[in-house]
């Protein structure tokens, strides 16, 4: 009988977590509090904030926090013990806040992804250009399956799934993005951010369905993120190998379709093996944690909550990025981060 060390000494890491000493947390609040938050010079302070928090957090940290990048084989990573505003303002139910209203988260998730070398996107038509979004419950959106929503559940999903993956040609449109990352606010006990490992999924699922779900034969439609433009392409596949020959998907469980019966049932066998929720990876994200995640390799979802309007809810800050800017189509010329999609 295979021993509990053994298996334990063969299971894959997916998700790395870090968490920042207190001492390393405070000087990096300080040098941060002292940071102008500039988007008028943004490649400026992109790689300014690359090198401080390179000076900050250290050597042996910083070579940690890289193997996200580094290793395929992990899929997330948690950082928690991050720089955080100390006085937050409430949750903006609008969804809309400047910037400088919460500076110092902000200021971290643009450097952690600098660290990390990606490349922070917004996407037109989506969060109104704006590059940081607030996920928080929206008074006009409860019953909106995005980030915005709460009372419904917001089940598996990659964002942004109709656009090129990886390892998909891109035109006229910009790709996929490659990570999301989410920065904690403020905390909700009840409401866990939940991921799904796709290769833990796919292990479990018939050689004949995975095949299926390879093939040209699916529908996907823009999320309900997306304020216009939200428009349907076609004769997509969910299942598409890698640049390095690792399975990327862009399953949206509300949005995408099957254009023929066999891919309809595909689909089915994938909705009802991620309902039985047996791969889920419940996340708790308090404020200054910092989560990262391949987007096009971890699915994700939420349950549903009431929320208490009182000015106290959830708040995650989400930002998109990507690994290559000469697979994105700059909408305005004068807009670094806004792409077209």
């Amino acid at each position: 009988m295979e021993s509990a060390q053994h298996k334990q000494a063969t299971e894959v890491v997916t998700t790395l977590e870090i968490r920042l000493p207190w001492v390393i947390s405070s000087a990096w609040q300080a040098v941060l509090s002292q940071t102008p938050l500039d988007f008028e010079a943004t490649k400026d302070i992109y790689f300014q904030l690359k090198e401080q928090a390179q000076d900050v957090i250290g050597g042996q940290l910083v070579r940690q926090i890289r193997t996200f990048i580094e290793e395929p084989a992990i899929t997330s990573m948690v950082i928690r013990n991050c720089p955080r505003d100390r006085d937050i303002p409430p949750t903006p139910y609008s969804g809309v806040l400047s910037p400088k209203s919460t500076p110092i988260a902000c200021l971290v998730s643009l450097s952690l992804q600098s660290l990390l070398g990606i490349h922070p996107v917004v996407y037109e038509g989506e969060n109104d250009g704006r590059l940081f979004r607030h996920v928080i419950p929206s008074r006009t959106s409860s019953s909106q399956k995005s980030s915005h929503g709460s009372r419904l559940r917001f089940s598996y999903h990659v964002d942004n799934p109709d656009l090129p993956l990886s390892s998909e040609a891109v035109d006229n449109i910009s790709c996929c993005p490659e990570y999301l990352s989410f920065f904690g606010m403020r905390c909700d006990p009840r409401i866990n951010t939940t991921l799904v490992n796709l290769d833990d999924v796919l292990g479990s699922l018939p050689a004949s369905i995975i095949n299926e779900l390879t093939y040209p034969n699916f529908e996907v439609r823009r999320p309900d993120s997306f304020a216009t433009n939200r428009r349907s392409t076609p004769n997509l596949a969910v299942l598409v190998r890698g640049l390095s020959n690792e399975w990327l998907c862009r399953f949206d469980s509300e949005n995408t379709y099957g254009m023929t019966a066999s891919a309809a049932r595909a689909l089915d066998a994938l909705r009802i093996l991620l309902e039985t929720r047996k791969f889920d990876k419940p996340h708790l994200l308090l404020p200054g944690d910092f989560m990262i995640f391949k987007n096009q390799r971890v699915l994700h979802a939420r349950d549903g909550f009431e929320p208490q309007n009182d000015g106290a809810d959830r708040w995650l800050l989400r930002l998109f990025a990507v690994n290559d800017l000469s697979r994105v189509c700059l909408a305005r010329a004068d807009h670094l981060y806004e792409i077209i999609s």
